[in-house]
């Protein structure tokens, strides 16, 4: 009885999925980060990528919000003057199909997520229920510069590719 209740969870997972790709379907690029050198008498870094193309992810909008730091001093002491600042942080909500990524296939918090030549870093990862794929929160990065450059070249990468970035 269980299994017939399985599969019909999955079966609904899976039409819900479809219908989201439908709705909300966009091309990213999973970066997982292999191995990181750097070169401490000339200063470069070298770092080796792969790269897994996922063609019909599900992105939902972004959704802007201020973010606010402050310091201990607010807790430590009450102070009427705390030192702090406001920014805005782009968080983006991914999801992930299993069936659109190879059998073997799992995220990291390492990992990255480039979306119409903006890097997310991973915010939080979530494994949908009966392994039927990932709810990933993104936060948009600014100001990062080598992965992007290079997505005209990697876009045609196999799964089992790998690339070496030299940044200077």
């Amino acid at each position: 009885m269980e299994d017939v209740i399985n599969r019909r969870l999955l079966r609904s997972l899976r039409l819900t999925l479809y219908t989201l790709k439908r709705q909300f379907a966009g091309s990213v690029y999973i970066y997982k980060l292999v191995d990181a050198e750097t070169d401490y008498v000339t200063g470069v870094k070298t770092s080796t990528q792969k790269v897994y193309p996922v063609n019909r992810a599900i992105v939902l909008p972004i959704k802007i919000q201020r973010d606010e730091v402050k310091t201990l001093s607010i807790v430590s002491a009450n102070k009427s003057f705390v030192y702090g600042g406001t920014y805005d942080a782009g968080v983006r909500l991914f999801v992930i199909d299993a069936r659109d990524v190879h059998a073997d296939f799992d995220l990291a918090m390492d990992d990255w997520i480039v979306y119409n030549g903006q890097r997310y870093s991973f915010k939080s990862i979530d494994k949908l229920e009966l392994q039927a794929g990932w709810l990933i929160i993104g936060r948009a990065i600014e100001q990062v510069t080598g992965t992007l450059s290079h997505q005209e070249v990697l876009q045609n990468l196999a799964f089992t590719d790998s690339c070496t970035q030299v940044v200077l």
